[in-house]
């Protein structure tokens, strides 16, 4: 009996739900910014298409005439629209809309609109209705500002139309935008039996289905697939949609939810979201039936079936996780079967990544005498159950459990072998205590040579598989790394005590010195960077009189890096140089609301005369940052403000956002680049997918600007996507803008009162030490690679709280072996995992310098474009 309750959790254990996050879909789609083209801009007409053509209806955006403005006068009838084409199907939950400004001289704005959409699958124009029916949306009261409508529900458009509405006759402008996100979902649509109605009046409809209504509902998307939790009451649905129902006497046949994905797909599970008021007459199903197709038209055989305990204890809702086995299929079906008098469904989820390779429909097998019997006793008799009394029954479960151990010990066989086959290929990014002679001596005796399929495979006299999943880098075991620049141990040279010991390595917090204890020009209390440089800068040039401290280190080891001592001594001459210049406040136009923080209010703004990196000045308009420092700061708080503006002044390289000038008039306020797409987290989610290279191209830039702050010293401390920036050719900078920006609060862990703290980018040492280090911007760059590989759809720990989050960083601490990684994503390349690995080791000092990062990012590129 113990037995049959352990497998009944393993299988119906709830996992968490990868759902569409609503919350997350608020992201504008590019019309502000750009990202969406002018030629995916058109109109039905314009009154003039020299001054007020379609591309000119950008929300915040004067372009010539100052909108788009159609030929003709707006009525209720009008016909006239606005298109834009996002071309891959995204999830619109808000539209925003401005009038005609036109540098003040224009009056003209729609007072309302109406919203069609189009969609592939669809092959028709939409008329949009909200949740209460609904046509007609809100427009503008004048021309500036902007008027916003929450769309719910939300739309799954490739096409949006804005329609002007008007019930007099009236002259009508338009800037819009769009707020949203990519559907990386994946379903293109899903049919079911349309949904039955209680005796109370509760109408359990898919009342927000877009497709073709009957008595099944086909071709569309709806509240299935919304990202909406149904609550435990059936009665919300009254009011919320929150459930679709079917009653067992309604229909000669069970439910079937039939759904068509974009692509070939491999499943790993399902989750569905059921109400399980068994006092009113509503359960789980009993069995669920999963059958899966490539064509549409014939479904394989042997479906999955999963049967459900039934729960006559505890009514609230609950979600239920089937496994798939990795299944392959474009279309999936599940049949449920009955447990109660009613079947209540809210959202159903899968996990699935594409297929790789082709696959060919499915032919129908024509049917013998034998199979036409099977399938006939299939349709009548029930599928029976092995009682727990059955001797094959406990046999079976003997016999499983015996293999679980079987297999249980081939695996730490494996782990033990791979282990010690690691021991002579080790990652190139772990730390060596290998002397440099006996790396030149191994490098030496490699030879390569290609294999039929272009894979380099190292010989180091072992024999070593060809399958690139055995061993991670595997292209460059053998490659000189003796050569990089021991970042750790060169900063330990630095420190002004030579009595320091050098070689331990508990000293190691006291000796580096730390430069930032918050994020970039956010309030902290820190010593001169300019006093401390030049220290640096003397304690190098007279290194050799303090050698003997660290001389039993420095044999191990490489000399010194001669670039490393040029970015300091740059660095001291740029700080006694460098003039932060004035940045006229009229040549600033602001457009909107960045971030709010505890120093003061980040605005995006249109700037003219932008310093080049030459000195010259551009006569384009560019996007700058501009950050104001609160109007209550103290004396000591604006003296600490500039003082960090010139510390970042001083900062050189391209990977950095740069400090444009400064506006010393009150308010104070410092100008800095801002790209024209915005942080690289908001565009990663609502692009189309860059190419995996492009996303290796983008991790090499930040490991390239962090490299140059870690041979400063310089801790970033909220190392993630979010602040970064991203431009035109996916160049990347690095800054600090997303820190205060309420559009990733959720990012940040708030206690007692404390700074936020971004918990699941942060390293153990930082949460639970306070310990802030360039090594631990490493374990925030290793969370960065996942944002960047799963398009940051994908939060990390996802399946964990915050609490739990902390708990298992306090795993880590603890050293106890229960600490759980991130897990690998299905677009991530192995051994780009690895490196994440790496970056999460326990012990920092393990952790690979960004130089090593950077080199071997720059390597695994040039490897694959040849």
């Amino acid at each position: 009996m113990v037995l049959c309750v352990v497998a009944a959790l393993l299988v119906a254990g709830a996992s968490s739900l990868h759902a569409l996050d609503i919350s997350q879909c608020i992201a504008p789609l590019g019309m502000e910014s750009g990202l969406i083209p002018d030629r995916d801009i058109s109109a039905s007409s314009c009154y003039n298409d020299g001054n007020v053509a379609p591309q000119n209806g950008r929300l915040n955006q004067d372009i010539k005439g100052g909108a788009w403005c159609p030929r003709s006068q707006i009525t209720t009838e009008s016909t006239e629209w606005l298109e834009i084409d996002l071309h891959s199907v995204h999830v619109i939950t808000g539209t925003g809309t401005q009038g005609r400004f036109g540098n003040g001289q224009g009056q003209e704005y729609a007072e309302a609109y109406v919203i069609e959409y189009w969609r592939p699958k669809l092959g028709k124009w939409v008329r949009y209705r909200t949740g209460d029916g609904q046509e007609i949306l809100q427009g503008n009261t004048n021309t500036y500002l902007e008027k916003k409508n929450h769309l719910e529900p939300p739309i799954w458009a490739s096409k949006i139309r804005f329609i002007p509405y008007s019930s007099h006759r009236r002259t009508v402008c338009m800037r819009v935008e769009l707020y949203g996100c990519y559907w990386s979902v994946g379903i293109v649509a899903y049919s079911m039996p349309k949904g039955d109605k209680r005796s109370n009046g509760i109408e359990l409809t898919d009342m927000v289905y877009d497709g073709q209504w009957g008595e099944e509902l086909r071709g569309g998307l709806g509240q299935l697939v919304d990202g909406k939790f149904g609550g435990d009451e059936i009665r919300e649905a009254a009011k919320n949609s929150a459930w679709v129902g079917w009653r067992n006497d309604s229909r000669p046949n069970t439910p079937v939810l039939t759904f068509e994905f974009d692509k070939v797909r491999e499943f790993s599970a399902v989750h569905l979201y059921c109400n399980n008021k068994f006092m009113r007459d509503v359960q789980v199903f009993s069995e669920a039936i999963i059958s899966f197709s490539i064509g549409g038209r014939h479904f394989q055989d042997e479906p999955i079936r999963y049967t459900y305990v039934e729960d006559n204890i505890f009514e609230n809702s609950r979600n239920v996780s089937i496994k798939l086995h990795h299944r392959i299929g474009k279309w999936v079906r599940i049949e449920l079967r009955f447990s109660a008098r009613w079947i209540l469904i809210s959202e159903v989820v899968f996990d699935s990544d594409v297929a790789q390779g082709n696959y060919t429909p499915e032919s129908q097998k024509p049917a013998t005498g034998k199979d036409k019997k099977t399938t006939t006793l299939t349709k009548e008799v029930p599928i029976s159950t092995a009682h727990q009394e059955d001797p094959l029954y406990v046999a079976i479960v003997v016999g499983v459990l015996t293999a679980l151990v079987i297999l249980l010990a081939v695996a730490i066989f494996l782990i033990v072998h791979r282990h010690r086959h690691r021991k002579c290929f080790a990652s190139p990014l772990a730390k060596s205590t290998v002397s440099q002679k006996r790396t030149m001596d191994n490098y030496s005796g490699c030879g390569t040579s290609m294999l039929p399929e272009n894979k380099m495979i190292i010989d180091c006299g072992l024999d070593v598989k060809s399958d690139e999943y055995q061993e991670p880098y595997q292209a460059l075991k053998c490659a000189p790394y003796f050569s990089y620049s021991t970042v750790l141990l060169e900063m330990k040279d630095f420190v002004k005590d030579s009595n320091t010991a050098l070689s331990d390595s508990s000293n190691y917090d006291y000796a580096v010195p730390e430069l930032s204890s918050a994020p970039l020009l956010t309030k902290r209390r820190l010593d001169s960077l300019s006093e401390r440089a030049t220290d640096l800068v003397e304690d190098k040039l007279d290194l050799d009189t303090r050698r003997s401290g660290a001389g039993s280190i420095r044999s191990k080891h490489s000399t010194r890096s001669p670039s490393q001592q040029e970015v300091f001594i740059d660095l001291k001459r740029r700080l006694e140089t460098t003039n932060v210049i004035e940045f006229p406040r009229h040549r600033l136009r602001m457009i909107s609301k960045l971030a709010e923080g505890a120093f003061g209010t980040v605005y995006v703004a249109e700037a003219d005369g932008v310093p080049e990196y030459n000195g010259t000045i551009t006569s384009e308009k560019r996007l700058v940052a501009v950050k104001f420092l609160c109007h209550d700061a103290t004396v000591k708080e604006r003296e600490e403000f500039e003082r960090d503006v010139r510390i970042l002044a001083a900062l050189s390289s391209p990977h950095l956002a740069r400090v444009l000038g400064a506006c010393r008039s009150p308010p104070l306020a410092v100008v800095l680049e801002y790209l024209e797409l915005g942080d690289l987290c908001a565009f990663l989610r609502t692009t189309v997918p860059p190419a995996p290279h492009m996303l290796l191209h983008l991790a090499t830039q930040i490991a390239a600007g962090m490299q140059y702050l870690e041979s400063l010293n310089f801790v970033h401390r909220d190392l993630a996507a979010r602040n970064c920036l991203i431009g035109k050719n996916y160049q990347v900078k690095i800054s600090d803008f997303g820190t205060d920006n309420e559009a990733y609060a959720c990012d940040y862990y708030k206690v007692d009162g404390r700074i936020p703290l971004p918990l699941r980018w942060a390293a153990w040492e930082s949460v639970l030490r306070a310990k802030y280090t360039t090594k631990s911007d490493v374990w925030a760059f290793g969370v960065t690679l996942h944002e960047i590989f799963t398009l940051c759809r994908r939060r990390p720990y996802e399946h964990l709280t915050d609490n739990e989050v902390l708990e298992n960083l306090s795993h880590l601490q603890a050293d106890d072996g229960i600490f759980e990684c991130i897990e690998r994503s299905a677009n991530c390349p192995r051994d780009i995992y690895d490196l994440m690995r790496e970056c999460w080791r326990r012990d920092d000092l393990e952790r690979p310098p960004f130089a090593e990062i950077h080199m071997f990012l720059q390597r695994k590129a040039s490897y694959i474009a040849t």
